[in-house]
């Protein structure tokens, strides 16, 4: 990433009911002990004002309940000293919560603003202008009580995403919900729901059950005994596509072992212009692994202090390639301790996916094309594309979280500690295998610790 040369914060503002309508930008100021004032202006009847400071690079997070200046008119507050030195640009997201009189279940109102902080005058911010070129598509707070239906489709299926997972894709509340403005896509037990001789001895209608299955391929819209998944997850996809543009999202990763998160783009269906999967190209901006041991073979962490992006593509699944890097936690936590920046920036010379800002995947389009650039024989499926081509047709934002599988995403020569693996990749009977063997996994499993929780969802078109 490039520095820019003033310190850029970017708040994102929101005011907790619609009858609030901000009317004097807010101001952001860097003391020079290096802590952050945030000011924002007073409104009818509010009683008090929480406000949360996200500093995405380096990664900090406040939480802390402002003071009202009466000569100022304005809520304010001041952040623990932060260690600025050598940073020249960084990004900040600011959370305003008022709380208003006689108002116990306060409904949110979004207000955004860019704002570039110039030094040398003050510190007064000034206005940002965004590029013409860019437009915002959808964005997604998750303010209300359910998941926004103009925004997301479910994906309802238990054909394993093509890679022999162990969970079902439903619509239902204790899988998908919002809380307290966060969404949570959270795995659960199949036994919990239906009983444990559903898994021995049931039959799994999946549009019989929830009014429809999106996806027939192995098996994915009826199931029987031993072949029903033992778990029931979330798999969510935005009904606004992009060819081209940024994608934002701020989450906290699930912690459990064998659980599956990421957040990626897809062509519609997974079939686009170029036909099916890896014709048409995928994007992985963010998969992990919540094992907190898991490291490969040659003594590598892989869990949940790793997070990868990926590209995928290729003409037919004997031609897939795919390149990918990753981002190491090193100071002892873990990328599910807390919330972060996940978010792409695609265009047609490069793909680069970063997390609160820092480098994961920096791709650029190579300049002879995908085709010639893999050597790929055979008529060019890609000819009568873009120079970028598959990467130039219309993509799906997609967010899930998956469990297991057995075809290499969690390979049988890794390390995970003393519990081991509870399968094989190999075996015929290896979802049965990991449920019958939960002993080994289900203690990792804390309450919503295991779900994929987002806080907010931007994707830009860029025009």
């Amino acid at each position: 990433m490039v520095l820019l040369p003033l310190l850029c914060l970017l708040p994102v503002l929101v005011f907790s009911t619609s009858t609030l309508n901000p009317t004097i930008k807010p101001r952001v100021t860097i003391e020079k002990d290096g802590s952050i004032s945030v000011y924002v202006q007073d409104e009818i009847n509010v009683q008090s004002v929480d406000i949360q400071v996200t500093i995405l690079k380096p990664f900090q997070l406040h939480n802390l309940v402002a003071n009202f200046n009466k000569v100022t008119s304005e809520w304010w507050i001041k952040t623990p000293v932060n260690n600025l030195e050598g940073v020249k640009s960084f990004d900040l997201a600011v959370f305003y919560y008022y709380h208003v009189e006689n108002n116990h279940q306060p409904e949110r109102k979004l207000y955004t603003e860019t704002i570039f902080l110039n030094q040398e005058t003050g510190l007064q911010p000034q206005p940002h202008q965004i590029s013409k070129r860019e437009v915002t598509v959808l964005f997604d707070d998750f303010n209300g009580n359910q998941l926004n239906m103009n925004n997301w489709m479910y994906e309802v299926t238990a054909s394993g995403g093509g890679n022999g997972e162990f969970e079902v894709y439903t619509p239902e509340a204790t899988n998908t919900y919002l809380r307290n403005g966060i969404l949570h896509l959270k795995p659960t037990f199949t036994a919990d729901r239906f009983g444990e001789n559903f898994l021995h001895n049931g039959k799994l209608d999946v549009k019989g059950q929830w009014g429809s299955c999106t996806a027939s391929f192995d098996n994915g819209c009826y199931r029987t005994g031993s072949n029903i998944p033992p778990i029931m997850s979330s798999k969510i996809i935005s009904k606004v596509k992009i060819s081209h543009g940024r994608v934002e999202v701020l989450a906290k990763i699930p912690v459990g072992d064998w659980i599956w998160p990421a957040i990626w783009l897809l062509p519609p269906g997974g079939t686009g212009v170029y036909g099916g999967w890896p014709n048409s190209g995928e994007i992985d901006i963010m998969e992990s692994r919540g094992n907190r041991n898991l490291k490969d073979g040659q003594g590598n962490i892989q869990g949940a202090k790793q997070v990868l992006s990926t590209i995928h593509f290729g003409p037919g699944f004997q031609n897939h390639r795919q390149h990918g890097h990753w981002k190491l936690k090193t100071d002892g936590s873990t990328w599910a301790d807390n919330y972060h920046l996940y978010a792409v920036d695609w265009t047609k010379n490069h793909i680069k996916c970063t997390v609160d800002g820092s480098p994961v995947l920096d791709w650029n389009t190579p300049s002879e094309g995908y085709w010639k650039h893999e050597h790929f024989s055979g008529n060019n499926i890609w000819a009568k594309g873009g120079h970028d081509a598959p990467f130039d047709g219309q993509f799906d934002l997609i967010l899930n979280v998956a469990v297991g599988g057995n075809r290499g995403y969690f390979p049988d020569g890794w390390n995970n500690g003393a519990d081991g693996k509870p399968w094989k990749d190999s075996s015929s009977t290896a979802m049965r295998d990991f449920w019958n063997n939960r002993s080994k996994w289900q203690h990792t499993w804390h309450g919503d610790d295991v779900a994929m929780k987002v806080k907010y969802v931007k994707m830009v078109r860029y025009n």
